[in-house]
């Protein structure tokens, strides 16, 4: 399997996006072979590659080994609450599942993205050949796979010959997407299980960007999460066993019903997290739940609630810990009640009292530089470029503040009771932290001799606040 690397042709998006709607009508081999014979006869009139690319659809979407049929079905059960667009996080993850090459092409390109802005088509050759042999077929395939992530719009050709920038970050319009891409992503892998924040930044999955955080891995139905030492969550794969359960029909009574479609088999189950239906026949026993035992239900339930959210409020603090803010200087006491804010999850309130600390603090020092002590309202735009030219503060620090200076039109937009837009804020209010921390360093940073606290920069520690 590991040896087999199949990508002989270009699959073009908008053909993958057509075999997907007849999919949705039939998963006959017999039907599907004919519509794709038929749909790329004007594209691909040699009869040879046509059927190389069609055999390589069809193992993609249709030859589906049984232990991943229930991943392909959820994939089609997401159809209806998609866009067009959002259809290649399923292309992606379909293809990760049918072709480990495709899966570790993505990677290679991934770890190049994370280092650098672009990459070339040798960079990837070179390191496929050292995973997969220095064959004509790893180096031809790599290329069409470039070419076909250029089709799909994940790249984009730079003027330089060979040299290729990602285009954008593709987002999602719900979570459950994003959640059904990791886990096809994770199934790919040949790990049984990876730690949590890992899975989230999976070299594989950089064209994505995910909203999703342990929460809703913990919610998902595709997963099985357990922990791991101390702080670890480890997740895995749910194994789904497959049972057949046959009723024998009474001789010489024929069987007329009629196969369903994905559609029918997922339309019931589309807007519930339990895809798993139980069917019974009108002499079913009802199972009775005593009263001890629903009661029982409850309070587990609600000592699970009561242990995510304490675990959730240690992992803040743990990450404040690993802030050093400059405490007992100017604007300490502010500073300590952003992290408050922080640890206790108000990340509206920890946002707009960091912004806040922050305009101060520059206008604090350009005001200490320009030795004026004027009420009048100053542009903290100009204030901070002022301070940057004087080196007062990194040009990286000065980027990252006009970052959150430009970023507020998009919190105003979020909706705060919204689960994801709940992890964006947590991840915000986190970044607006280190930004403050590392402000403060840079303004208020002292060193120690002999127990004695020096400011680096006295002039800025001579304020009246």
């Amino acid at each position: 399997m590991r040896k087999f690397i199949g990508f002989s042709q270009k699959i073009k998006r908008v053909w993958l996006d057509a075999f997907l709607d007849k999919l949705v009508e039939t998963t006959d081999q017999a039907e599907l072979r004919l519509f794709l014979d038929k749909h790329l006869k004007d594209e691909l009139p040699g009869k040879e590659s046509r059927a190389k690319t069609a055999a390589i659809i069809l193992r993609i979407w249709s030859n589906i080994p049984p232990e991943r049929l229930a991943i392909r079905d959820r994939a089609v059960a997401l159809l209806p609450q998609i866009s067009g667009q959002e259809r290649i996080w399923l292309h992606w993850g379909m293809a990760a599942l049918a072709y480990p090459f495709f899966r570790d092409t993505a990677e290679v390109v991934g770890r190049l993205l994370a280092l650098q802005d672009d990459f070339t088509s040798s960079q990837v050759q070179g390191r496929m050949i050292t995973a997969w042999g220095d064959k004509a077929t790893t180096r031809k395939a790599t290329q069409k796979i470039v070419n076909m992530l250029l089709d799909w719009e994940v790249f984009r050709s730079t003027k330089i010959r060979g040299h290729f920038l990602l285009s954008r970050k593709i987002t999602a319009s719900i979570p459950d997407l994003q959640l059904w891409l990791l886990e096809s992503l994770l199934a790919a892998s040949s790990a049984n299980e990876i730690e949590a924040q890992q899975l989230l930044r999976l070299p594989e999955s950089f064209p994505f960007s995910f909203t999703v955080g342990i929460t809703e891995i913990r919610k998902h139905q595709g997963f099985d999460i357990h922990r791991q030492g101390l702080d670890m969550d480890m997740v895995a794969v749910r194994k789904i066993k497959l049972v057949a359960s046959e009723k024998k029909q009474p001789k010489g009574k024929k069987n007329n019903a009629v196969s369903a479609t994905l559609f029918d088999l997922y339309s019931d189950t589309l807007f519930h997290k339990n895809h798993s239906v139980e069917v019974v026949g009108p002499h079913t026993e009802s199972v009775e739940i005593k009263e001890q035992e629903c009661k029982k239900l409850i309070e587990d339930s609600i000592m699970q609630e009561v242990l995510v959210t304490m675990e959730d409020r240690v992992r803040r603090e743990i990450q404040l810990r690993e802030m050093t803010f400059v405490y007992n200087g100017p604007f300490s006491g502010f500073s300590a009640e952003c992290g408050k804010q922080f640890r206790d999850g108000n990340y509206l309130s920890c946002i707009i009292l960091t912004y806040s600390i922050a305009e101060m603090i520059i206008q604090h020092a350009g005001r200490t530089i320009n030795k004026k002590k004027s009420r009048k309202e100053v542009v903290v735009s100009k204030e901070l470029e002022h301070i940057y030219k004087l080196k007062v503060i990194n040009h990286q620090l000065k980027e990252q503040l006009q970052y959150m200076m430009e970023d507020q039109i998009s919190i105003i937009k979020m909706r705060t009771l919204r689960e994801t837009d709940k992890n964006k804020l947590e991840e915000k209010a986190g970044f607006y932290l280190k930004i403050l921390n590392d402000l403060t360093r840079e303004i208020f940073g002292f060193t120690l001799s002999n127990g004695t606290a020096i400011p680096n920069n006295p002039d800025f520690w001579s304020t009246d606040n």
